[in-house]
This record gives structure tokens, C-alpha cells and sequence, in this order.
């Protein structure tokens, strides 16, 4: 894998690396290079580890609320089972050199050590993921890198009928996420396009903040035009992330 950013721009935006492992056991850690694919600890990010008995009301909150409900509609099982966990690892932090995509594999890999010391699940903060550890080893750490497995599109009903999309986890790439609004129903395909166009050249470094031209299908010529606005708006909960603001009356077939 090729972890170039060929499109990188250093616009002071960093990424931020944000998970949560349930069940980790600090004593057991063991980094290797070869067994989980490191070749250092990328600057900026931060390992501890919280107990119960220490920071109950802090984990607690972590997995509570709005968030803890979206975790019990999708894995309601494993949910349950990481609630009775004593011991979590946090892993996170803003990475300082990010020209490469090199520090979300060191990242991953550090994640994968404090699995296999036997914790049973993972948390990805950013996309909002709960993953166990098999899930984990298989779909992020042991696959070929894949943009896609590190962001989440969320669709959603507006008042009038139409869609709104949206992303979360571009924040770990250290750009903005997408916000598409006013999507008629029959568009939806075309701009989960536009989206998945925006998210890999995101991770290729490139900052939406002017008129591009994108092709929303890889099958077909087609060529939308955008005009994205960059808003700096990092505490938006829908996002935790700056995000780039498009509205799909503004975007133009060319």
C-alpha cells in the first residue's frame, strides 16, 4: 500500500486519532514492528488507561448518552459486554507530522497491540464504530488499507423530504468532513458518489474549499461540478470536525 498524500497541503489542521479499547491490559503490551506493522509511535498520540475503580464516572459518560444509544441499536450484544469491562485503553491524540498517511497504520498497529493482550473490543470515537476484536483484526488491521473503513455516510430525512448527507471520521485524516444537503431521493446514488469522490481525495490530502469537477460514478463520463464552503465550525456534534458544506441545487452537471 501506497501511503502517499500526493494532494497534501500543511493548512495547520491536524488529524486526530480517538479509540477506545475495552478490556486491554497494560502490563501485557508488547509493540512489534513485525507482528503489528509499526515502525514508530506517531507523534501526538497519547496512551492510557482508565479503571473503574479511578474513572468510572468518566467512562461511563464516554459510552453513555446520545452515543450509547446508537452503540445498542447496532451491537447490542457486544455493547453489553463492554459496559462490564473494568480496565479500557484510550489511544488518541493530534498527530504533529501527517504529510504521510503512515500515522494512521503506526496508529492502527498500536491499537491491534492492546488487542491482543486480550481486550475484546474496540471503539472508534470518530465514526462512532464499536468493533470486537475480531472485527477489528480482520476489517482494519489485516486488510489492505481502505479509505472507505475509516468513514462513515450518514443519511438522513429532511423536513421537506430530501437527504442529507453526511461524514464522520475524515477529522482522523485531518480534514473536514461532508455535509450534503437537499439531496432529492432520486439523486441519492450520485451523491454518495460525490462523497466517496471527496473522502478519498480528502485522505490524499486535498482541502475542499473551491469549485472542483468530480466524477460522482466510475462507470460513467459524467462530471459534476461543487462549490464547497469550508465551515470552521470544530465543536458541530453532528460532525466533531470542521466540515465542508455543499447544496445539491448548487452542484452542476457539466
Amino acid at each position: 500500500m501506497n501511503y502517499e498524500r500526493p494532494y497534501y497541503e500543511d493548512i495547520n489542521y491536524h488529524p486526530l486519532m480517538f479509540y477506545v479499547i475495552f478490556g486491554a491490559k497494560e502490563e501485557e503490551l508488547e509493540i512489534s514492528r513485525e507482528r503489528h506493522n509499526i515502525d514508530e509511535v506517531p507523534e501526538g498520540l497519547n496512551m492510557n488507561m482508565l479503571t473503574r475503580e479511578q474513572h468510572g464516572e468518566y467512562m461511563d459518560n464516554l459510552i453513555g448518552g446520545t452515543l450509547g444509544k446508537i452503540l445498542r441499536e447496532e451491537q447490542p450484544k457486544l455493547y453489553e459486554k463492554i459496559q462490564k469491562e473494568n480496565i479500557w485503553a484510550i489511544v488518541n491524540g493530534e498527530i504533529e507530522q501527517d504529510d504521510n498517511l503512515k500515522y494512521l497504520r503506526n496508529t492502527i498497529g498500536v491499537v491491534q497491540a492492546f488487542l491482543d493482550t486480550g481486550a475484546i473490543a474496540v471503539l472508534d470515537m470518530q465514526t462512532f464504530s464499536l468493533y470486537s476484536a475480531e472485527e477489528f483484526t480482520e476489517k482494519i488491521f489485516s486488510k489492505e488499507f481502505d479509505v472507505y473503513s475509516h468513514v462513515k455516510i450518514l443519511l438522513s430525512k429532511m423536513e421537506d423530504g430530501n437527504i442529507w448527507l453526511h461524514t464522520r471520521g475524515l477529522r482522523k485524516f485531518g480534514r473536514p468532513d461532508v455535509s450534503i444537503e437537499n439531496i432529492p431521493e432520486s439523486e441519492e446514488n450520485k451523491a454518495v458518489g460525490i462523497a466517496n469522490q471527496m473522502i478519498f481525495y480528502s485522505a490524499q490530502g486535498v482541502l475542499f474549499n473551491k469549485k472542483v469537477r468530480l466524477h460522482p460514478y466510475k462507470d460513467k463520463e459524467e462530471v459534476v461540478i461543487i462549490n464547497p464552503k469550508f465551515i470552521e465550525d470544530y465543536e458541530n456534534v453532528d460532525f466533531n470536525n470542521a466540515y465542508c458544506k455543499l447544496l445539491w441545487e448548487e452542484c452542476e452537471e457539466e
